[in-house]
């Protein structure tokens, strides 16, 4: 990115599929045999050129990983590649399918919401502080049990999810004294294969965005110009209202959706949900 966003812009929202639809994303997953035959591929691939054996890599995340990239074998390859050698840097010596009881607490960023109008599973983050050197695979690991879990329906796998950051009142990390990780942890979010819909970044101030921005610049090395073009700054309130009615987290004054469930237990549950394919 050449230019620095520094003006609030327009949302882009992505249009509803109908007017009518669920309040939780759903629709059980059948994986066609074109995506089982590119799956098989990308294993291949791994274990013949790369040497990564099966036991390294999850047949469910492989699978979401190869459908986000569209089935492109070589592009699924190599963002895994990435990741795993980000990941090992981390203290993570694989990507598990598992729900990791031990790593459940770093899925503190992320509180309960509802879909996007277009009826998919929506992230949302809460941006906190850094993350501690010791809590650095547990980080990896929740942030692998989430991607995972917000991608356990057909809609979302094969629509693509919605991303919100709220940076509100986080000008702190311009001046925050670093731990030393941070280039890295950015580096393993942008390494997992997303096919987000929309970006928001909502809450900062001009001083923050130009901050954001220098961050976005470096990202642009490793991620896609199309994805970067989706990025948008907004405001809290206006992030709320991309939503449907009640979709949005409860500390912004939504309904998170409408469940009861924390959301250690709603990542628990969609994890247990993802089919796993047959390689």
């Amino acid at each position: 990115m050449s230019e620095v966003i520094t003006e609030q812009i327009e949302v882009q929202q992505p249009e509803a599929a109908e007017d009518n639809f669920d309040a939780t994303p759903g629709g059980q997953i059948v994986y066609t045999e074109d995506e089982l035959i590119a799956m098989r591929q990308v294993r291949t691939t791994l274990l013949e050129e790369h040497g990564i054996e099966e036991s390294r890599v999850g047949s469910s995340f492989l699978a979401v990983a190869t459908i986000n990239c569209k089935l492109r074998v070589d592009e699924t390859v190599n963002k895994i590649t990435k990741l795993l050698e980000i990941m090992e840097q981390l203290g993570c010596s694989g990507i598990s399918d598992d729900f990791i009881t031990n790593a459940k607490h770093e899925l503190h960023p992320y509180p309960t919401v509802g879909v996007d109008k277009r009826g998919c599973s929506t992230t949302w983050i809460r941006a906190g502080s850094p993350v501690p050197k010791e809590e650095e695979r547990h980080h990896c690991q929740a942030c692998i049990m989430q991607y995972l879990a917000v991608h356990a329906d057909s809609k979302t796998l094969r629509e693509g999810v919605s991303f919100i950051l709220d940076l509100s009142g986080r000008e702190d990390v311009m001046t925050a004294e670093k731990v030393g990780n941070e280039q890295l942890i950015q580096s393993f979010y942008q390494a997992i294969p997303q096919r987000p819909q929309v970006i928001l970044i909502a809450g900062t101030s001009y001083l923050l965005r130009t901050f954001v921005n220098a961050s976005i610049y470096v990202a642009s090395v490793f991620v896609k110009a199309k994805i970067l073009e989706r990025i948008s700054f907004t405001t809290v309130e206006e992030a709320v209202d991309m939503l449907p009615e009640g979709s949005a987290p409860v500390y912004v004054g939504g309904k998170g959706g409408g469940s009861e469930q924390s959301y250690e237990d709603y990542v628990k549950e969609r994890m247990a949900q993802l089919p796993t394919p047959d390689l």
